[in-house]
Formats: C-alpha cells, structure tokens, sequence
C-alpha cells in the first residue's frame, strides 16, 4: 500500500501529507497532517519485534490501564477496522495522534521523571504484560555475545574486564528483587512534556526491574555528559512522587545499580552491533556505535564515582514518598 492509503485505512480523509521522522533508532517514522490534525505513523521494526501481536495486545492492555488518568497519559490510538496493527504483507503499520508539547524546560527532568513513575504505579494494577523481544534487558545475555566477538581481539580487554565486574555486581543486587510492568526504554526524549505529560514508545513496555527505568530516566536526564546532580535530584523526586509508594524497600535499594546497568548495558549493545555488523540501531554506523560506546562507558564511570551522591539522592527522594513495605 502507499502511505496515503495506510492513512486512510487508519480513518484520515481527504489527502494527507506525510513527512519521515528520523530520529528514532528501530521504527520507521512519519508525521502525517490532515485535516488540521497531526499524527504519527509508523512502521513496526519486524526484526526488533518478531511477533507484533504480542506488542499490539500490550498496548491494548497499557492504553485500559490510562484510561481516566489526569496528569498522565499514553498516546490514543487509531484502529484499522477491530485492530490497532495494519498488516500490509510483511509491513505492520500503526497510528496515533500527536500530543501537544508545552515549554515546560525548568521542570522538564521532574515531570519525566513523575511520568515515568506514574506508569510503573498505574500499570502495577493490571496482570504482567507479555515480552516483546525475548531477552531484553538480559545483562548478561548481551555480555555473553561481547564476550564472543571479543575472541577476534576487537574488544580490548580492559573494557571486558569493567563490564565483567559489573556483570558480577548486579548478578548478586538483583537476586531476590521483584519484578512487574515497567516501560522499558524510560528516556526523557519518551515523554511529551505538558501540563498533562504524555509517556510514549511503548513497545519494550513488559515484566522488569524498577531499577532500569530509574537508570534509563537518569541516564538520558545526563545526556552523554557528567551526572548533574542538580538535574538528576529533580527527576528522582519526580520519580518517586509518581511511584506513589508501589516500590519495596529493595526495589528502592537497587535503584542506584538501575543506573549503572541501564548505562553498561546500553554500551555493550552498541559494541555487539559495532562488532557483529548487524542494526538494532538501524541508523547507526560501525563507528558511531563505537564513538557511542566510548560515551556511554565514559558516563558509566562517571557514575560509579558518584554512587555516594547518587544514593543520598535516591534515599532523600524516596524518604518524602516512602516505600511499600
């Protein structure tokens, strides 16, 4: 089908106009205008997600699970027939309207991070959603694979011995901790920033750690720079401000190591995709993957030297929203 067909399957009228979005790392992505209206279009990456139903009914589960909220939403969804997925052949295409942004730059950190929260709270009322890609989020999995390619020598051995103590250290804190509906990829670029705030990208939302969309929130609220405490402090009180008190006390406790995982895993998955030459990011080079790897271990050791800031923050954000016991 073309795009302006696609459109009109999901209900537009009249000609819309369609335009490529390129910022995205796995989807592709189109904002379309008709009507007066904005949307997003996009294309399901069937390589990332190899079972789009599976995505599909969790975003039917997540979208339930809003429905009445007012300081938090997920995005509303267009339907193409009795489905939110569009089969064209081997393409799954889905649609949605485009929230409103609102300069909000002074509580940008805070209101993610109240997003973000908000939706391991609210989600924490429905049944486990289902894995979407099969070992996500698996540390190890990934470290296993570097691991491999690093037998041709192309992984120098002082970053595998850093990502190996890592791999050992979060091995021994998240034995035991719970795991329940988490977003999955919580970077601040996946929350419209409003009055009312809108939480999108939800097609890694499955069973996880707290811990790694605390570390994704922290981690982007960062950059590719230092930790700025100042800024880090105001999306943790946002955080858990939203959590609402749904976290134990050892989910409170692994939120520090959230960081260090999130930032650690997301290098080796750069340096798997730099070594391997396969695209999970699509839009990626070799070299950009390993110029990002660089970064991201960078910032890594950067936040293992600021652990102690960074857990006084964390217990000071949380002693104002305590805990479940």
């Amino acid at each position: 089908m073309e795009l302006t067909e696609i459109c009109r399957s999901f209900g537009l009228e009249g000609s819309p106009e369609t335009a490529p979005v390129g910022t995205g790392h796995i989807n592709e992505t189109y904002r379309v205008s008709c009507g007066g209206e904005e949307y997003i279009l996009q294309s399901l990456n069937t390589d990332v997600f190899r079972e789009p139903d599976k995505v599909e009914r969790n975003i039917a589960a997540i979208t339930s699970a809003f429905a009445g909220e007012e300081r938090v939403r997920v995005p509303e969804w267009l339907s193409a027939g009795e489905r939110l997925f569009l089969r064209d052949g081997e393409r799954v295409w889905r649609m949605y309207r485009c929230a409103a942004a609102e300069d909000k730059a002074e509580d940008r950190e805070r209101l993610a991070g109240y997003a973000f929260g908000a939706f391991i709270r609210i989600m924490d009322r429905k049944k486990s959603l289902v894995c979407t890609i099969d070992g996500y989020h698996d540390f190890e999995r990934y470290f296993s694979r570097l691991k491999h390619f690093a037998v041709s020598g192309s992984i120098d051995s002082s970053v595998l011995r850093r990502l190996g103590s890592l791999s050992d250290t979060l091995s021994g804190v998240f034995s035991g901790v719970p795991r329940r509906n988490v977003h999955g990829d919580a970077k601040t670029d996946n929350v419209i920033i409003g009055s009312v705030c809108t939480v999108i990208d939800l097609d890694t939302a499955m069973e996880g750690y707290a811990a790694l969309d605390f570390g994704d929130l922290i981690r982007s609220v960062c950059g590719s720079g230092v930790p700025e405490l100042s800024r880090i402090k105001e999306a943790a009180n946002g955080f858990a401000a939203g959590c609402g008190g749904v976290l134990s006390r050892a989910e409170v406790d692994s939120l520090y190591y959230g960081v260090l995982w999130s930032t650690g895993e997301l290098a080796v998955r750069y340096l798997n995709d730099a070594a391997s030459g396969e695209r999970y990011f699509r839009n990626r080079t070799p070299a950009e993957c390993l110029r990002r790897a660089d970064e991201l271990l960078g910032q890594l050791s950067a936040f293992i030297n600021a652990g102690d800031e960074l857990t006084g923050i964390i217990y000071s954000s949380f002693a104002a929203a305590p805990p479940a016991d």
